[in-house]
């Protein structure tokens, strides 16, 4: 559990904000400080680039990619 105190006006618009997207000020604070933590974090750390590569077997030719995801015809 953590507890903090926010002036006034800061408490009002993280009021405003939070009802205006359905959710509650305990979301939003927990949602806060997740971005938060993520931008504290450098890259180098990410778990998501510590991940080896991995051989599907697979032959793929990257040149045809825009043409596949745009449907571009040739």
């Amino acid at each position: 559990m953590v507890q903090t105190e926010l002036v006034e006006q800061e408490y009002e618009l993280l009021q405003k904000v939070a009802e205006k997207r359905g959710v509650t000020i305990k979301h939003s604070l927990r949602e806060a400080v997740q971005q938060w933590i993520g931008t504290q974090v450098p890259i180098t750390e990410d778990p998501l680039f510590k991940i080896k590569p991995v051989r599907t077997g697979v032959k793929t030719d990257s040149s045809k990619l825009d043409k596949l995801l745009y449907k571009e015809e040739d």
